[in-house]
């Protein structure tokens, strides 16, 4: 067979796996429209899925936009309308692997400040700097200092969001 009768082959075998149904981080960017990513590193804007360990693990992720700054330090926009910012720094610790540290505050109903959670993190940026994958451990306070729990085993995923291009760009820019 030569390899050109293969590759084809190869390619219709391909066509027919089954497509999974497509997530948030699936369809978050256009790929047709997407800038690539020039280079690998943490800077930037991602969008994250945060998945609880234990008996929460059932529950959805949650959704939280992430921008990391080339000074080593982030912000991370959580969807659950409780707590405030996460307001972090990071740092490279290996080849492709960062560690991170970020804090919030957490309020009740009435806005009273109820805990303070700290974040540990591992990072790890996959190859083509496009996604992310990690593990945290939340450290929770009460307002006074006193630790009232740590809770181990969270995961997440991220996806870098890249600038797209819109529809008109061309015309507006006046670009051939």
């Amino acid at each position: 067979m030569t390899r050109s009768v293969f590759l084809i082959f190869t390619a219709l075998i391909a066509s027919t796996v089954q497509v999974h149904a497509q997530g948030l981080q699936d369809t978050i960017i256009a790929p047709d429209k997407a800038v690539p990513t020039v280079n690998q590193v943490l800077s930037g804007t991602w969008l994250s899925e945060l998945r609880r360990p234990g008996p929460a693990a059932s529950l959805p992720a949650i959704p939280v936009i992430v921008t990391f700054f080339s000074d080593g330090t982030s912000l991370a926009s959580p969807s659950d309308g409780t707590q405030t910012a996460t307001h972090g720094i990071w740092m490279r610790v290996g080849d492709r692997k960062f560690l991170g540290t970020g804090w919030f505050f957490v309020f009740d109903a009435s806005r009273v400040l109820t805990t303070v959670t700290k974040v540990r993190i591992n990072y790890e940026i996959a190859p083509d700097g496009k996604t992310l994958t990690g593990t945290t451990e939340a450290v929770v306070f009460d307002p006074t200092g006193k630790v009232v729990n740590t809770l181990a085993g969270a995961s997440f995923t991220m996806v870098r969001l890249s600038f797209e291009i819109p529809g008109d760009f061309y015309d507006f820019q006046k670009l051939p």
